[in-house]
């Protein structure tokens, strides 16, 4: 199916048998719309792998949404594992863009040290680190009382003028992002990360510190985010929500 035949794509109603109008008028059952956009996704999760499909995270869900208003899925048992084996194939490509975007930020991290120590040598001795703000900014980090106010502004300047580090960490965050919302199995109903909480949640400078690039290291992003996630019993108790 093409883009142009998916405009007369219907789907199957629910056979009812014709009897008296008051019969037909219970046994009528409400289904859902496709609309022209549901469609085209629906025709994108059928294409053949070797054709691109440019389907995001939010797009599956709607695939979802609409086949779980359904009374049956009758002509559409096809679609739940295609959209599982999508989500699958989205993840690892996420994790492993995400993986050379911080082994590029980790040498750029590292020449930053180098000449933050060669040029503001009162200021590299401090513990910090560094994460990606609601605006896309960088923003130093660092424990309480470490940093003056003049402190963190000076640094966030140089972390910010330091050459890739600051659209390349911003990238590796929104990616870090859509992952979380692509892995419903291990995030859905636990995590709520986007840029608006993105500086509570993760720390680049730790993780580049400790050397963490891999996903199964102590301190990566995917252990600072389980971390937070088990900091508060209570609410785990309940079924973890986190938001800044």
């Amino acid at each position: 199916m093409n883009v142009s035949d998916a405009a007369s794509f219907q789907i199957p109603y629910p056979q009812t048998v014709k009897a008296s109008p008051e019969k037909a008028q219970l046994e009528k059952v409400d289904t859902p719309v496709m609309d022209d956009r549901l469609k085209l996704t629906i025709e994108k999760l059928r294409a053949p792998r070797s054709e691109p499909r440019n389907l995001s995270s939010e797009k599956l869900d709607e695939v979802e949404e609409f086949l779980n208003e359904l009374e049956s899925i009758n002509g559409f048992y096809d679609l739940p594992p295609l959209i599982e084996s999508f989500r699958y194939s989205m993840i690892r490509h996420h994790e492993f863009q995400a993986n050379l975007m911080l082994k590029k930020m980790d040498e750029i991290y590292s020449d930053f040290k180098k000449d933050l120590q060669n040029k503001w040598s009162g200021l590299a001795h401090n513990v910090m680190g560094f994460t990606v703000a609601e605006d896309g900014q960088l923003k130093v980090t660092s424990p309480p009382d470490t940093l003056t106010a003049r402190d963190e502004e000076i640094l966030n300047t140089l972390l910010n003028e330091a050459k890739g580090l600051q659209p390349l960490s911003f990238k590796h965050a929104k990616t870090v992002i859509e992952l979380i919302q692509l892995d419903k199995p291990q995030f859905e109903g636990k995590v709520k990360l986007d840029l608006s909480n993105f500086h509570k949640m993760i720390d680049y400078g730790l993780l580049l510190n400790k050397g963490a690039l891999d996903l199964s290291s102590t301190d990566s992003w995917l252990d600072q985010l389980h971390k937070k996630a088990e900091k508060d019993p209570s609410e785990r108790k309940q079924g973890l929500h986190i938001e800044a």
